[in-house]
């Protein structure tokens, strides 16, 4: 488990901008700053970090943050953010969407896809990043949409920001095991808040994708797994399922490539001794070499260098 507690006031005044975007991308995203004050930004950060959930909570001046597509190998995790706003004002732009975050909302925006975030004054909040299967399996109309906002709601309300705010305080005694098991709460708590607040609501377009998705994800071990044959299976026109995964900005063959890879990647971690061409066999993968050429484009390194790198040396998923 990684973990990080920067303040700027203990830094040199030319190390603090640096150490501050340094902080960013290890706890949250991968990211570019800007407009910060040269004369007087301050900012305080701290929160962790273990497999596919990261948290923290940041009070700073004033700035900017822009980021682009993320991919799997970027930032890791490649998910969700879930911003809950505790002081100031954030303004968020993704695509069409534009949302003010006020003291009290929550927003969840798709970490993959280019964004925009303007603090215009001091801001207070907790961001976490949260798996994307894990989410949309809970919130199925952000494979649409990409991005929500809402008021939490409901008696589990509470419960959800206490989760957030003790994953991320610098005085915390969570372990990694506490870490594997929070990822999957928060995500139910979520649904269940958004479910409260009115925020979760599916129309049949969302069914349709949900149904392509955990269809696609029930057989993602199986190479023989087509567009066709999940057309057959769900009833669907291949035209349709072709153009559900266009309007997941993604295509029926890089979705189950980025599926398989991620589901590889965990594989190396978790099985140390399994040779490399049964995880990839497991994974749904049929050509070694082809694998193995995937696998170094997506994660910047080979299989079996990723299995033997120290755990801070590539970035995961």
């Amino acid at each position: 488990m990684q973990m990080i507690v920067m303040s700027t006031d203990i830094r040199p005044e030319p190390d603090s901008r640096s150490s501050w975007l340094d902080a960013i991308c290890k706890m949250i995203h991968n990211v570019r700053v800007d407009n910060l004050s040269s004369r007087d930004f301050a900012a305080k950060i701290s929160g962790r970090r273990y497999g596919d959930l990261s948290c923290a909570s940041f009070w700073s001046k004033p700035h900017d943050v822009y980021c682009g597509r993320e991919q799997l190998s970027n930032a890791g995790g490649a998910g969700y953010l879930l911003s809950w706003q505790i002081g100031g004002a954030a303004h968020i732009e993704q695509g069409n969407a534009q949302m003010r975050l006020l003291p009290g909302s929550i927003a969840i925006v798709d970490g993959r896809r280019p964004m925009h975030v303007a603090f215009p004054s001091e801001v207070r909040r907790v961001v976490a990043k949260l798996p994307a299967r894990s989410v949309e399996e809970r919130l199925p109309g952000l494979m649409r949409s990409s991005a929500l906002a809402f008021t939490p709601a409901g008696p589990l309300a509470e419960v959800l920001f206490s989760y957030l705010t003790e994953l991320s305080s610098e005085n915390s005694t969570l372990v990694s095991s506490d870490m594997e098991l929070l990822t999957e709460n928060i995500c139910n708590l979520l649904q269940i808040t958004a479910g409260h607040a009115g925020a979760d609501r599916i129309d049949s377009q969302d069914l349709r994708r949900q149904a392509v998705v955990r269809y696609i994800r029930k057989k993602l071990c199986d190479p023989d797994l087509t567009l066709d044959s999940v057309a057959l299976h769900l009833n669907m026109s291949r035209r349709l399922v072709q153009k559900i995964m266009q309007q997941m900005d993604s295509s029926f063959t890089d979705f189950i490539t980025e599926e398989r890879l991620a589901s590889a990647s965990k594989k190396l971690d978790s099985s140390a001794r399994l040779p490399i061409a049964n995880i990839a066999y497991s994974c749904g993968f049929n050509d070694i070499s082809h694998f193995n050429h995937l696998f170094k484009r997506r994660f910047g390194v080979t299989p079996s260098a990723y299995r033997s790198r120290q755990p801070e040396s590539v970035n995961k998923h």
